[in-house]
């Protein structure tokens, strides 16, 4: 008898932080259910594995924006998509959320066991930081004038208005969206994964056949 071969299959985590629309429907889950279900149908063995982003900027923004706790943003929109999927039958076996106790510990544990075997290179930075919120901002919590076209309420990484892609620190007088004031520039370490160091048997991986 044929041993079946084993997949794992996933799409993009939606962020629980507003509901399904059709676009992500279409873009991401039907046709990576339509795979599940090819693949089902040929007698192999199938893990369709998704979940709940719980995680990021754009969560506590609209928590903010609303007056509510994330963690009320993320139990109603993570419950509200799940039955969604639900009733439009996406076959997920395991639809979960990274807030969930063993995902942390998981991820917790891949973290160190990379850091253990020297996997990341570690660079200090200056990063935006909210005295007040006694916190650093990711680029979502600063605006300020775009120094392209120069409309006012620029994200950090983006402004919407003239579609640049920016970095923080390019903002013009730069405001703290969490306090409504100026944030300072502070020195804090990051964590880099370099992928370049894997490109080689990485290629040689897809070259055998193995996606």
């Amino acid at each position: 008898m044929k041993t079946p071969k084993r997949h794992t299959i996933t799409a993009a985590l939606p962020y629980a932080n507003g509901p399904l629309h059709l676009g992500h429907l279409a873009g991401v889950y039907i046709s990576a259910d339509i795979y599940a279900r090819f693949l089902r149908s040929n007698g192999e063995d199938v893990a369709f594995i998704c979940g709940s982003d719980e995680h990021g900027a754009a969560i506590t923004l609209r928590a903010k924006k609303e007056n509510k706790s994330p963690k009320d943003i993320v139990d109603e929109y993570h419950f509200s998509n799940k039955d969604i999927f639900e009733k439009l039958g996406i076959s997920f076996d395991i639809y979960d959320r990274t807030s969930s106790k063993h995902h942390h510990e998981t991820a917790q544990e891949l973290f160190l066991e990379m850091d253990k075997k020297g996997a990341f290179v570690k660079k200090e930075s200056e990063q935006y930081y909210d005295e007040e919120y006694q916190q650093f901002l990711a680029d979502r919590y600063i605006t300020g004038q775009c120094p392209k076209c120069e409309s006012q309420g620029a994200y950090g990484d983006q402004c919407e208005k003239c579609g640049s892609a920016l970095s923080s620190s390019e903002l013009i007088n730069p405001i703290s969206t969490l306090s409504g004031k100026s944030p300072q520039l502070k020195s804090t370490t990051h964590w880099y994964l370099p992928l370049n160091r894997h490109e080689k048997w990485l290629s040689e991986w897809i070259q055998k056949g193995n996606l």
